[in-house]
């Protein structure tokens, strides 16, 4: 009787929203643009988990492929908050439109490469195809490899595919040589047989964050809403860090992701931190490679980058 009875008051509840409740909860919601990358698993599990929910914010999250797509999603205002980098943000602030980058992340990329070309070092990247996409992390760490390899930058073909999901297929049909991909792609292309040529390590610069809009902070509500966002945030870390819901995450990470089931099964989760923010010795890196890119940043660009 009580499952009746909770069934019901559940169908009088969406038949009692008429759209234009709707039209207006979900213009008071807080969207976040998301990836389906290790960055976001955090933010996917609190979603997934009710904890956005217990924290009393509506968050309403919109999934895409490439940091491209994450980006036009916030220039275009149709989120609050968007997963980006540090060398996107800078390419996009500006004086009409500015960005602040409020929580950092701590994702890498790797170059893999394919089993076919038979690359056991970075200087067997002479004149092969690794795709990424443009001015992000992918591209910054092409340039690092390049210099690594004692190699000039014009080594390498960068046939920019923006779409993560697309880039790593094309690296297992062996349609490009190699790839540099986030996790957890690099290590679903390990697992099928493609090398990991390089990882960067824990002192390596981070450049993925999530950025929201500067009128942001002087909007009550948002600033509110941000706050539990971040409460719920820390949450889900301590939980992923500790006892996840196992059921949860292997729905995350195979339907979400996309991810086979016995890679999503074995897969090791890095120890995700909670809210932090970008190093600002990263900044100043991610300034000084768009202009080695011949980008025209201004230096207000970087002194601006953090929400103040």
């Amino acid at each position: 009787m009580t499952v009746l009875l909770l069934l019901a008051a559940c169908q009088k509840e969406q038949v009692t929203v008429s759209p234009e409740e709707e039209t207006r909860r979900d213009s008071l919601a807080f969207h976040v643009a998301v990836m389906p990358v290790m960055d976001c698993l955090p933010i996917y599990y609190a979603e997934r988990t009710g904890l956005f929910e217990k924290e009393g914010v509506d968050v309403r999250l919109q999934e895409h492929m490439s940091l491209m797509d994450c980006d036009t999603s916030l220039l275009r205002g149709r989120v609050e908050m968007g997963y980006t980098d540090v060398l996107r943000t800078l390419e996009m602030q500006g004086d009409s439109l500015p960005l602040r980058v409020v929580m950092g992340t701590d994702g890498r990329v790797s170059l893999v490469t394919a089993r076919k070309g038979r690359m056991r070092s970075l200087k067997h990247l002479n004149e092969r195809m690794v795709a990424l996409d443009r001015l992000s992390t992918a591209d910054y760490w092409s340039d690092e490899l390049m210099l690594k390899a004692g190699l000039g930058q014009a080594a390498i073909y960068r046939p920019q595919v923006n779409d993560v999901q697309l880039r790593t297929m094309m690296l297992m049909e062996q349609l490009v040589d190699a790839a540099l991909l986030p996790e957890p792609y690099a290590t679903q292309a390990e697992r099928a047989g493609h090398k990991r040529l390089f990882e960067p390590n824990d002192t390596a610069p981070r450049f993925n964050c999530m950025v929201v809009r500067k009128s942001l902070r002087t909007d009550s509500l948002r600033s509110i809403q941000m706050k539990h966002f971040f409460a719920a945030y820390d949450k889900a870390v301590k939980q992923l860090n500790g006892k996840a819901d196992r059921e949860v995450l292997q729905s995350i990470l195979t339907v979400d992701f996309g991810l086979p089931a016995e890679v999503a099964d074995s897969l090791k989760l890095p120890v995700f931190k909670k809210v932090h923010q970008t190093r600002n010795g990263d900044a100043d890196r991610a300034l000084a490679w768009l202009k080695s890119r011949e980008r025209k940043i201004k230096q207000s660009a970087r002194d601006s980058l953090f929400l103040k």
